[in-house]
């Protein structure tokens, strides 16, 4: 599904952050939706004036004003008319710049949405492409814990009964925070980056199978509970006797699992009685943070046996 977002809806939303003040089209900004499949569309959704590849929120501050001013009569009047012909979602004069009576006669007469801000003009378009951006990402909501892990953003996961919520609980006693329980929602803020984040509705909350829901803010107090963060890697907890390979002695049971368009690193853990979870979950995420560096215990593990038994 292509999520879309309106000119009225940004207003409403950032009218007071943006200094914006409409001057005409405010109809006609609840029905031009700003929609996106994926991040490398061409035109851009947020920019400066481009009448070659036009974005979809126009931006004019004073380089463009004063370019237009350049202009002669006639070629003046057919580039506002080539701007209006585009149809982009919203035309938005910056840094404070009267609207030209001619921009906003033409603009009144196609019913394009035409907005001021009190903003400079870069500004301005630094902040809407990282909130249309956000708006329009994909997102998928997978089941399990979020946490942060030593600053890593970890998804535990796994069937129901293998104590996910318990591993959860033991982590936060540990200094850990939790973001989301149960459906935490990811979102793909670039092609290399998901971020993840807890529904309205559950936040703060975690459900224990004996013990029923538990407000983890007033348990823990406000730093046991983050909003958001970025996810890195996920722990799967598997019961013995589940199709899974027991993997690599030296390198661990890893894998890789596909959460949208990234392939996040995956580290399974069998649940067997007598193992403390928590501690191999800490030391999952160090593990996984050496490697991050560039540094392999395994691979130094065979480098070193093979100097001592006298290979190259």
């Amino acid at each position: 599904m292509t999520s879309a977002v309106t000119p009225a809806e940004l207003y409403q939303s950032f009218s007071e952050r943006l200094g914006l003040r409409w001057v005409c089209g405010k109809a006609a900004a609840e029905q031009r939706e700003i929609a996106a499949t994926s991040f490398r569309v061409r035109p851009s959704l947020v920019g400066f004036l481009n009448l070659i590849h036009p974005n979809r929120i126009q931006v004019i501050g004073e380089e463009e004003v004063q370019w237009l001013d350049s202009l002669e009569a006639k070629a003046r009047w057919e580039t506002i008319a080539r701007i209006v012909d585009l149809q982009p979602a919203a035309v938005v004069v910056a840094s404070g710049l009267d609207v030209a009576d001619d921009v906003e006669h033409v603009a009144r007469e196609a019913g394009l949405p035409l907005l001021t801000s009190s903003l400079p003009a870069w500004e301005l378009v630094s902040f809407l492409e990282y909130q249309v951006a956000r708006r329009l990402a994909r997102q998928v909501t997978l089941h399990g814990v979020f946490m942060e892990i030593f600053t890593i953003g970890v998804l535990i996961t796994g069937e129901s009964g293998t104590g996910k919520s318990e591993l959860a609980l033991e982590l936060l006693t540990r200094g850990h925070r939790l973001i989301a329980d149960d459906a935490p929602e990811f979102t793909q803020l670039t092609p290399d980056i998901i971020e993840g984040s807890c529904p309205p509705v559950l936040r703060d909350c975690l459900e224990v199978r004996g013990l029923g829901i538990l407000n983890v803010r007033r348990m823990f107090g406000d730093a046991a509970v983050k909003s958001a963060k970025f996810l890195r890697l996920i722990i799967h907890l598997y019961l013995p006797g589940e199709d899974h390979s027991e993997g690599d002695r030296l390198s661990g049971n890893t894998g890789k699992r596909p959460v949208l368009d990234l392939e996040i690193p995956q580290i399974n853990l069998p649940v067997m009685a007598g193992r403390n979870l928590a501690v191999m979950a800490e030391a999952a995420v160090r593990d996984f943070m050496l490697r991050m560096k560039g540094f392999d215990a395994a691979a130094e593990f065979v480098e070193r046996h093979a100097r001592l038994m006298g290979r190259p």
